[in-house]
């Protein structure tokens, strides 16, 4: 008798023990929470593959397209909770569009520059086989813009020997001065030394350039493959016809081609 009165009692160890199984089935524990992780560079990186879109139109902004693949990379880290992360499916998405779109501005800017350098080389051979035929009144006429030069019923001729001749009266007035010709007459008597069908190699590839705001060329054009051949440095503008939004190129500068001396230090 003692000893059942004993383990009913309310301070034993039995009586403990089944009151807790009694609030644990009743009540429960509360379960422990493994929320998902929030991931905002998956969502920056879909606004900068957006924005990395318009290196269609302007190359720069290609970084953006770069930087929105590199920040995708970085939402797509592990997590220790069991959830996959919010933001993930943002930074998958931001990562395609980043690459498709970088990829089609990088290419259409490759692709452009190529055509611009095939076109600027042709025509610069055009104008160095044209200058070597001895039509040198051409060739001045080519290194003029459509808006300069003269109309196709004006006779070029007649109209370059009264300048000749008023650029010598103004040499006779004036005896230092010197005209902005005298140049190029220099250079058209070199490149008369050479047959028109002789073959000019391009000595480096065409280098193609924005110098403020105007799409520049540069052609360096070789006699020949020898070690110091004479080399022709011609800079050509690719210009937009107003009339009729017709494109083409004009010799801004051409001279035999000198290497430049530039100084280590400035004292």
């Amino acid at each position: 008798m003692s000893t059942e009165t004993e383990s009913q009692l309310p301070g034993s160890e039995e009586t403990v023990r089944s009151l807790g199984a009694v609030m644990s089935s009743e009540a429960g524990f509360e379960p422990e929470l493994d929320d998902s992780p929030l991931r905002v560079s998956g969502f920056i990186s879909v606004i900068l593959a957006v924005i990395g879109g318009f290196s269609i139109i302007t190359l720069p902004m290609i970084f953006f397209a770069i930087a929105a693949v590199l920040i995708g990379l970085f939402a797509l880290r592990k997590s220790e909770s069991s959830a996959p992360p919010v933001g993930t499916t943002a930074a998958k998405v931001g990562i395609v569009l980043a690459v498709l779109l970088g990829s089609w501005g990088g290419s259409r800017y490759a692709f452009r520059i190529h055509s611009l350098s095939s076109q600027a080389e042709h025509f610069a051979r055009e104008f160095v086989k044209v200058s070597a035929m001895g039509n040198e009144i051409y060739a001045k006429e080519l290194r003029k813009s459509h808006v300069n030069r003269f109309l196709k019923t004006m006779p070029l001729e007649a109209s370059y020997e009264k300048a000749r001749l008023e650029a010598e009266a103004r040499k006779a007035e004036n005896d230092g001065y010197s005209s902005p010709e005298a140049g190029d007459q220099e250079t058209y008597q070199e490149i008369v030394r050479f047959p028109p069908d002789h073959e000019w190699f391009l000595d480096r590839p065409v280098h193609c350039y924005y110098h403020y705001g105007r799409q520049m060329a540069e052609v360096i054009l070789a006699s020949d493959r020898s070690e110091k051949p004479f080399r022709l440095r011609i800079i050509l503008e690719y210009l937009i016809n107003k009339d009729d939004d017709a494109a083409e190129w004009y010799v801004e500068t051409i001279m035999p081609y000198r290497e430049r001396i530039v100084a280590e230090t400035v004292l």
